[in-house]
């Protein structure tokens, strides 16, 4: 039922005319379903709605409305708005709505709660994860997107989510659809979403929308990002345990560097990666990479920082850097993110330099991780005097259901030159390649307890 009070609109004792106008849509039928129209001097009944606020209300709102269904096999809800949801004066209606959907889906179901909300004010963090709402599919709103999502960890909240390609917009250029594929692969959540997912429009944000190129766009970042689970696994945790951001702005990392400040749509993915996404159809992005040494993380080509420079970026290519000497872990391709046990694990090692890692495991479902049943792996890189690089792997500390005892590793050691030995615990490796167009020495190091460390050298 539609209803529209007009009260305000017409007076007693004088001849009102009251137009209704009907837009036809597309299709047969479209405008007013059921009739008739009516004009009544009576007030609707009023609506049925539970108050959240009330303990009991928001029992049987959960208990008995979605608890079915979470047992039926509901895992996310997706808590649109909750403007409407709470009846108690200074609550934060979209805030509480969030704790008690969160809350009612982790004891439910005895596993981590994770919900998609709207943001609800200072501690919303506790309750992930939160989306930009209903945007359009604009070139100045993918750059307002980009620092949106940088600041979030300014209020502590680690998980924005949006709708890559916008919500309010049928099929977009291509151009823009792949920048905001490429930025959404480097953001804490990736996610397809529009208002044009239907039978009448199909659902025009995949990627077969675009054809073969769609396609070979989605595959190669789509891909990457199932890859990198491993260290955005261990940069969720680092969220979880110290409040720290997946996404940091620059001043996060440089707090005392004034340029730092003057740069809000670049951004660090963990402290490894820095990334400054294309925002316009030109393909031309200015960057800053701040002082050190840097490595274009997919071609390899070194840059010096303390500098801004400006360069093209084809459509399928995005600006993504490494500080030199880091190390970044990886699990091989998969269907999804925990398709395979995590062996064997890859572990990239870019240029020379000081560098190292602390990868974290659980059995990434439970809340056993509350007690402690975690593991970290410690990663080291070193350069001596001499020119020899070293890194050490393990041992492994903590335990969790399900955890491998064994793995192998496949090292990746991204240089310029190729090296003239590898070795292994003080043993020459003989079996190991180089990849002169990705200047990549590739080393498989045999299956080994988790609890024996590795040391791995090369010049």
């Amino acid at each position: 039922m539609t209803y529209t009070d007009v009260t305000p609109y017409v007076k007693a004792g004088q001849r009102n005319e009251i137009v209704v106008r009907v837009e036809p849509g597309e299709r047969a039928g479209d405008g007013i379903l059921r009739g008739p129209v009516a004009l009544r001097d009576v007030e609707p009944p009023k609506r049925i709605y539970f108050d959240l606020s009330n303990p009991r209300q928001a029992d049987v709102f959960m208990r008995e409305l979605h608890g079915p269904l979470m047992r039926q096999g509901v895992d996310v809800w997706w808590v649109d708005g909750g403007n409407g949801a709470v009846d108690m004066p200074g609550l934060n209606k979209q805030l509480w709505a969030n704790k008690v959907f969160y809350d009612y889906s982790q004891r439910e179901s005895g596993r981590r709660g994770f919900i998609l909300s709207r943001y609800g004010d200072w501690g919303s963090e506790r309750y992930p994860a939160f989306f930009t709402g209903d945007t359009y599919s604009e070139w100045p709103v993918l750059a307002y997107e980009v620092a949106f999502t940088a600041r979030g960890g300014n209020v502590l909240v680690p998980y924005i989510t949006h709708d890559i390609g916008g919500f309010h917009g049928a099929k977009l250029d291509f151009d823009l659809y792949a920048r905001w594929i490429e930025f959404g692969v480097f953001s804490p959540l990736l996610r397809l979403h529009s208002a044009h997912a239907n039978p009448r429009e199909g659902n025009l944000r995949m990627p077969w929308v675009y054809g073969s190129e769609g396609i070979a766009l989605m595959r190669k970042y789509f891909t990457l990002r199932t890859q990198l689970i491993p260290y955005l696994y261990s940069y969720a945790w680092r969220a979880h345990q110290e409040s720290l951001p997946i996404l940091r702005p620059l001043y996060l990392e440089y707090p005392d560097l004034e340029e730092a400040y003057r740069h809000s749509r670049e951004y660090f993915f963990g402290r490894e990666m820095l990334v400054a996404p294309v925002l316009d159809p030109s393909g031309n992005q200015t960057v800053y990479l701040p002082p050190g040494s840097w490595i274009d993380f997919f071609s390899g080509k070194r840059r010096q920082g303390g500098v801004t420079f400006t360069a093209h970026y084809a459509v399928d290519e995005t600006p993504v850097f490494v500080r030199e000497g880091v190390i970044i872990p990886e699990q091989a391709p998969s269907e999804y993110s925990n398709a395979k046990p995590l062996d064997p694990l890859i572990v990239n090692v870019y240029g020379a330099g000081e560098g190292s890692f602390d990868l974290y495991e659980d059995d990434g479902v439970s809340l056993a991780y509350a007690q402690g049943a975690s593991a970290h792996t410690p990663i080291r890189h070193a350069r001596g005097g001499d020119g020899l690089e070293q890194l050490l792997i393990g041992p492994t500390q903590g335990t969790f259901q399900g955890q491998l005892e064994e793995r192998s590793y496949e090292l990746r050691i991204h240089t310029t030159d190729r090296p003239s030995s590898i070795s292994v615990d003080g043993r020459p490796l003989s079996q190991w390649t180089w990849d002169a167009d990705q200047t990549t020495a590739v080393a498989t190091l045999p299956r080994r307890s988790i609890r024996n460390r590795i040391g791995v050298e090369w010049r």
